[in-house]
């Protein structure tokens, strides 16, 4: 019975359109928004060839708790032109890192919605096929 795959990411937040703008600047595709009682909902997807998973909700609230660091990082392309777009755009953004395992190289930066929720966008390039680590324990 192992998980399959993450199925959805919920994030509060005080404005949705602001909110929705910023996702939507991301390149995540907003499916539409939903009344809901109370409040209201919108979902994004990665990309236009999703299966209906993983998905994003933003739900708009009165009140919301912003973590210190990051809940969970997007996986994207060409991180660098990201870190300089969203940069010029206004948004708050941190030095961009580069780093480089024993299987990956790295580029990541975080940026912040407009609540403040911290978001790691990352490109992962892998340098050697990966493997599972329960492999090397059987």
């Amino acid at each position: 019975m192992p998980v399959k795959l993450l199925g959805g990411i919920f994030i509060r937040v005080t404005h949705l359109e602001q909110s929705i703008s910023f996702y939507s600047a991301l390149g995540l595709r907003l499916r539409g928004i939903e009344e809901w009682d109370p409040g209201r909902g919108a979902t994004f997807f990665p990309s236009p060839e999703h299966d209906g998973w993983p998905l994003m909700t933003l739900i708009e609230s009165d009140e919301v708790q912003v973590l210190e660091h990051p809940a969970f990082s997007l996986n994207a392309t060409d991180v660098k032109e990201m870190h300089k777009q969203l940069g010029l755009k206004g948004f708050k953004v941190t030095e961009l890192e580069e780093w480089i395992s024993p299987w990956n190289h790295h580029y990541m930066f975080d940026v912040y919605d407009p609540d403040g929720h911290p978001i790691t966008l990352i490109e992962v390039t892998p340098l050697i096929e990966q493997t599972l680590a329960e492999e090397h324990f059987e």
